[in-house]
């Protein structure tokens, strides 16, 4: 047996041994302590822009997570491998590494712009009922207009005549200068430059261009063709924004915005032809027709509004110039040539104050200044006319209840202005008369008057019958007459889809002071009178495609012409009818586009007692198709193409040689005037738009060609020197250009 000590020996002996080669082994350190978590503010922009993204989501596995207002947010990054997800509707989604978020304390994403979608269609705001009105986008007209300016949009929609050389609209036809042009509530004389497809106000401050071409309401006067208006945007700019444009060979520009605070923002835009210093040194000296256009303008606006009130301060200036020389009979210089010279200047500065009058009432006061200079030298001719306008349009308006508002207004105005003309003396009942051998008259005169209108209109509603009746009453400084233009338009669905529309009105201008001077016109010359019918059908096939037919008839009477025993008189009339149809596909991110189609008749007689003869602004048929399709976020393609009958001219059936002044004059066909016209005209233009996108900028390229054409395009005719034979003369051929802009 073993014995109790034997026991308690081996036990000891046991226990040394253990303790022995436990001291002998090294010691283990404990586990080391977490790692402090990664803390990162992330902030979403988009990409291209720099623009805050605010709602972008934020994806951590199963966790999402949203950006706030500034579009920051604040992460804290997992000690594991994986990525974010950071996603916007709109919007192409991007992965972000946790590796690269690991010891930043900021982190920017950019977002690039998703797969263009054509499930969402723009729907544009509601406005005052007109029934002849089309609003476009600045969305639409960037990617279709002619060189993606506003303004241009309107040579494609309805009614509006093609002229080559001519940048005024010819509507239903009217005359050029029977349309008014508007940037919100300020009056310029012309929004179009010359050359360039450029208006006078930087699309950058645009929403949308209302078109409106007859039979418009009580607040607008002194037209009867159209009126065309430009709107502003009244939205305070997140973040400061830098543009510039490139224009091969025509124009440098650069546009600046930037917000103040949260309600209040300014803008400034400066744009310059270079035609003028690039066409002399590439036209050879030896060239017999030298022609050098120009142009530029100025823009800046500030805004600022409150919960109730809005101003908009805006000023707008603007210059447009040709000088021409070319081979005329009648020159005195040794070289044989006489020199054009063109110039057009007008500068305006408008404040708009919207207010909020409470229970339904909101007043809109734009007082406004304007200066306006034209100047014509031919030879020893010229014609130099000054104008300021001073004027306060303003609007009251109370909402009766949904969709119904009563509308006053009134427009002070006061002009004063000069003119100095020296042009050859008309002889009408001259079968040879000939301005180059026409004694010269000679006259200047200063002017001053002033002029007022009030207007009213209201929204009543009979059943599913909604009419709006308005009245205009006015009186322009030199004539004596005071003008009541009584108005009515109609509205009327049928269904869900189809809207009866309809508009009658008498409609009025008053005379060009050069027209009443004594010297050129007649001091009893009144107002210019038309009157307006419309009657259209509006229909909403789907949320995509809509379509509008509209028929019309004018009559103006009381017209100003040339001729007689004064150079102006107000015996001429004029009609016109026709009807015009409208498909339009609504605005997606993906596909847009329109056809729009004309068909009228116009014209003319100079007196009561005459025949009808077709106006020299009649064009029978108008087609225009334009579209465009976005193949992705990048690249954008379009098209248009357009077609008319060309402006009629009087003919010339002989000619007699005038021994004094050394040349053959023509006679024309007096007993059919404007009896011929040019082949049609057609042509076709494609373009193209790369975006090139970088993280708080991007260039955009722009280039295509005008003017392609099957076959020759005709624009006008032209007779040799003894006028015994014509020739058609060629329009412009195919012009390509490119266009480089930036927005930083």
């Amino acid at each position: 047996m073993i014995s109790l000590k034997k026991i308690q020996r081996l036990t000891l002996l046991c226990c040394c041994a253990a303790a022995s080669q436990a001291l002998s082994q090294p010691e283990v350190p404990p586990p080391p302590a977490a790692a402090p978590a990664t803390k990162v503010l992330l902030k979403v922009m988009a990409k291209g822009s720099g623009r805050i993204l605010k709602r972008a989501e934020v994806r951590i596995g199963h966790e999402i997570l949203s950006t706030g207002p500034d579009g920051t947010l604040e992460l804290v990054v997992p000690e594991r491998d994986g990525s974010i997800q950071v996603l916007r509707q709109g919007y192409e989604a991007v992965f972000v590494d946790f590796k690269e978020l690991r010891g930043k304390s900021d982190y920017n994403v950019y977002l690039p712009p998703g797969k263009p979608d054509d499930s969402e269609v723009v729907i544009t705001g509601q406005r005052r009922p007109e029934t002849s009105r089309k609003t476009v986008t600045v969305q639409e007209t960037s990617r279709i207009a002619p060189g993606g300016d506003p303004a241009q949009i309107t040579q494609l929609l309805p009614g509006v005549q093609s002229n080559p050389g001519r940048t005024e609209v010819v509507i239903r036809g009217s005359g050029p200068n029977d349309s008014r042009y508007f940037v919100d509530d300020i009056m310029v004389p012309s929004i179009f430059h010359q050359v360039a497809n450029l208006s006078v106000v930087p699309a950058q401050q645009l929403t949308d261009v209302d078109f409106n071409s007859g039979g418009f309401g009580a607040q607008y006067g002194d037209a009867t063709g159209g009126i065309i208006v430009l709107r502003s945007s009244d939205k305070v700019p997140e973040v400061p924004r830098t543009d510039f444009v490139v224009n091969v060979p025509f124009y440098l520009g650069i546009y600046h915005e930037r917000p103040l605070d949260e309600k209040s923002a300014i803008a400034v835009s400066v744009r310059k032809s270079t035609l003028e210093y690039i066409l002399p040194s590439v036209i050879p000296d030896d060239s017999d027709v030298t022609v050098v256009p120009l142009f530029g303008d100025a823009y800046a606006r500030y805004l600022t509004k409150n919960e109730t009130t809005s101003y908009k301060l805006t000023m707008i200036a603007s210059e447009d110039g040709l000088t021409l020389s070319a081979p005329f009979d009648g020159s005195s210089d040794e070289d044989g040539k006489v020199d054009l010279s063109l110039k057009n200047r007008f500068a305006v500065i408008g404040l708009e104050r919207d207010h909020n009058l409470g229970e339904g009432w909101r007043y809109r006061m734009t007082p406004q200044y304007s200066y306006s200079r034209f100047q014509v030298g031919f030879g020893d001719d010229k014609i130099f006319i000054t104008s300021n306008v001073l004027q306060m349009p303003t609007e009251f308006t109370k909402r009766l209840d949904k969709g119904r508002n009563l509308y006053l207004g009134i427009l002070p105005q006061y002009n004063v202005g000069k003119f100095d003309i020296m042009a050859p003396a008309f002889a009408g009942d001259d079968p040879y008369y000939d301005p180059e051998d026409a004694p010269r008259i000679a006259t200047s005169a200063d002017f001053s008057f002033s002029n007022f209108a009030a207007w009213s209109s209201i929204d009543l509603q009979a059943g599913s019958l909604i009419y709006t009746p308005g009245v205009r009453l006015f009186k322009a400084g030199f004539v004596d007459e005071v003008g009541v233009d009584p108005r009515l338009a109609l509205r009327y669905p049928l269904d869900e889809s189809n809207t009866l529309k309809a508009a009658t009105g008498l409609y009025s201008i008053a005379p060009e002071p050069q027209e009443t001077n004594e010297a050129f016109g007649d001091p009893d010359i009144g107002y210019e009178k038309s009157n307006h019918y419309v009657l259209g059908l509006e229909t909403r096939w789907t949320d995509r495609w809509v379509s509008e037919f509209q028929a019309f008839y004018k009559k103006t009477y009381r017209l100003v012409v040339s001729g007689g025993p004064e150079n102006y008189q107000d015996t001429g009339s004029r009609r016109t009818y026709g009807f015009e149809t409208f498909i339009r596909r609504n605005l997606t991110e993906q596909f847009f586009g329109w056809l729009a189609y004309t068909w009228s008749v116009s014209e003319e007689k100079k007196a009561d007692q005459d025949e009808w003869f077709t106006s020299a602004y009649d064009q029978t048929h108008i087609l225009n198709l334009a579209g465009s399709y976005k193949i992705n976020a990048y690249w954008d393609l379009g098209t248009r193409v357009k077609y008319n009958t060309q402006s009629p001219y009087t003919p010339v059936t002989g000619a007699v040689y005038n021994g004094n002044l050394d040349k053959y004059q023509p006679l024309y066909d007096e007993s059919n005037p404007n009896s011929a016209r040019a082949p049609a005209s057609h042509s076709i233009a494609l373009f193209a738009t790369y975006d090139s996108l970088y993280d708080t900028f991007k260039l955009k390229y722009q280039f295509g060609v005008d003017y392609l054409a099957v076959g020759r395009r005709v624009d006008s005719v032209q007779y040799n020197y003894d006028y015994s034979e014509k020739d058609e003369v060629s329009a412009l051929p195919p012009i390509p250009y490119i266009q480089i802009s930036g927005e930083f």
